[in-house]
Formats: C-alpha cells, sequence, structure tokens
C-alpha cells in the first residue's frame, strides 16, 4: 500500500508514476464503493475511471492525502447519484417512446381500418346504385364466385358477365375516385 502522503506533491504537478501509484492504490476500493451505490460494476468502473481522468485534466491541487481521498469520494458519490439519476431518466423516456410508439401504431391500425371500411361501404353503397344484372354480378363476385359460376346462376353468358363486371368497376372506380378528389382539397 502507498503512503498517499508521499506521492501527493507528485499527484498535484502531474506525475505519471505518481498516478499510477495512486491508481493502482485506490482504483478496485473506489470501484466497490461505487458498485454498492450503482449496483453494476461495469458502471462503476467508467464512473471511477471518468473521475480519475477528469480529476488528471483539472486543475485542482490537494494540501493532504485526507483532502484528496475526501475529494475522491464524495465526487464518486455524486457521480455516482448523478449516473442513477440519468439512467432512471433515460428509461422513462424509453418507456415514453415505447407507449407512444404503440399509441401511433394503435392510432395508425385504427385509421387503416376506418378507412378501409368506410371504403368498403361505399363500395357497397354505389353497388346498390347499379342496375340489377351488374349489382348481381358484382355482388356474386365479391362473394368469391368465378366469372362462369355466375353466367351459369344468372342464365347469361361468360362474356357477358366480363363485360358488365369491367362496365361496374370502371364505375364504381369513377366514383370511389371522386370522393377522393374531394378529399384532397
Amino acid at each position: 500500500m502507498v503512503n498517499l502522503e508521499s506521492i501527493l506533491p507528485g499527484i498535484n504537478a502531474k506525475n505519471e508514476r505518481c498516478w499510477e501509484q495512486l491508481y493502482s492504490s485506490c482504483y478496485a476500493a473506489m470501484c466497490v464503493y461505487v458498485e454498492s451505490i450503482v449496483k453494476d460494476m461495469d458502471s462503476s468502473k467508467d464512473i471511477v475511471q471518468d473521475l480519475l481522468v477528469n480529476l488528471w485534466h483539472s486543475d485542482i491541487r490537494f494540501t493532504s492525502a485526507r483532502e484528496l481521498m475526501g475529494y475522491l469520494y464524495k465526487s464518486l458519490y455524486n457521480n455516482s447519484l448523478l449516473y442513477i439519476r440519468n439512467k432512471k431518466k433515460r428509461a422513462t423516456i424509453l418507456d415514453r417512446m415505447d407507449r407512444e410508439k404503440e399509441c401511433d401504431d394503435f392510432t395508425r391500425e385504427f385509421m387503416l381500418d376506418t378507412v378501409r371500411e368506410e371504403v368498403v361501404r361505399l363500395l357497397y353503397l354505389h353497388i346498390g346504385d347499379l342496375p340489377r344484372v351488374r349489382r348481381q354480378i358484382m355482388r356474386l363476385s365479391i362473394s368469391g364466385f368465378s366469372g362462369k359460376e355466375i353466367a351459369e346462376r344468372l342464365g347469361i353468358s361468360v362474356n357477358t358477365v366480363k363485360v358488365q363486371k369491367n362496365k361496374s368497376i370502371k364505375y364504381l372506380r369513377d366514383r370511389l375516385l371522386g370522393y377522393r378528389r374531394e378529399l384532397e382539397w
């Protein structure tokens, strides 16, 4: 164990050998002290390392080993509390971001469902405006019947089903696009 009083002048003068001795004699104890506060050894090592580096770069001078050790442990205590506070803030912010994302996802999904339902409602509304045969063709087509099956059910040719279905689709597309243009205003 190094006598800190004997290396204190070298510490104040930024003598690397004296700083190495300070590091080798105090680092482990300071890490254990910080770990008892923050409950994470890796973070404890970072906090101690940061303090020693900042102290090296500072102009602070100590008159006694007791003053040096008091400064180190008081700084470690304060830095540990800052670490805990920042960690809690980070966790709170991340939690809030997760909740907002979930809320945004819910809102987006809700909006998509609403738009989808409105489009289907408008589609069926305009299908109701079609002439009787076209209306039947579109309803059967939406229900999953093939052109041939629709033709057999309605007693018309497959070609008539195709022609009437194409006319209906064009009519419905024009009506739905009309709503889209209205919304763009």
